[in-house]
């Protein structure tokens, strides 16, 4: 869904307004990031960054209470994949999402579209600063220099508190049993609509 599809839906509520702001500017964000000149860096430093948490936070890895969650996140939130066609269903959903969902799911939605969007953003920020010091290599050594010369820790401690906001939420859904049972019910029909990747990905978390 274009820009100006995604802006012709009136929002009805605060947060319907919200996940409309911000869906639009990821949309624009996603457009202009192919000509960006680090693009095509992301997902080394994606894969970079997973490999580092997998060894950073092995312990919480290795728990089962947190593992599924952290497995989750490296291959369905922040990975080395193209989420193109997800992104573009979420677009495409949005008009439904706000005639059907209540405020404080439309909310949680927004945060993880914030999420992403700033994730990437710093992502390639970082690869700038990266680039700007000469190294040859991706190592704890450069990327340690690279992050403290973006100098952003405002939008660092942001992206805290989404993933702060998300992950509480989702936890909240996740032991949903009428959430789970309407992700099953509507499997079918989402693959009818087009909308199958953006379902298994609901159906995954």
């Amino acid at each position: 869904m274009a820009v100006d599809k995604l802006l012709s839906v009136t929002p009805r509520t605060d947060a319907a307004h919200r996940l409309q702001q911000v869906l639009v500017a990821y949309r624009h964000f996603r457009e202009d990031k192919p000509s960006h000149p680090q693009a095509e860096h992301l997902p080394m430093l994606c894969q970079w960054q997973v490999d580092r948490l997998k060894t950073t936070h092995a312990d919480l890895y290795q728990d089962p209470a947190y593992h599924t969650a952290l497995d989750f996140l490296v291959n369905e939130l922040y990975a080395p994949k193209d989420f193109t066609q997800r992104d573009n269903d979420l677009d495409r959903l949005f008009p439904k999402m706000v005639k059907l969902l209540p405020d404080n799911v439309l909310e949680l939605v927004a945060d993880l579209v914030e999420l992403n969007h700033l994730t990437q953003k710093l992502d390639l920020d970082l690869l700038e600063s990266w680039s700007g010091l000469g190294a040859d290599t991706l190592d704890s050594q450069s990327y340690a220099a690279a992050y403290a010369a973006c100098n952003n820790r405002p939008l660092r401690e942001q992206q805290l508190r989404l993933i702060a906001l998300a992950g509480e939420a989702l936890e909240r859904y996740v032991h949903s049993h009428l959430l789970r049972w309407t992700l099953k019910a509507t499997h079918n029909a989402a693959e009818r609509a087009g909308l199958g990747e953006l379902h298994h990905f609901l159906e995954r978390g």
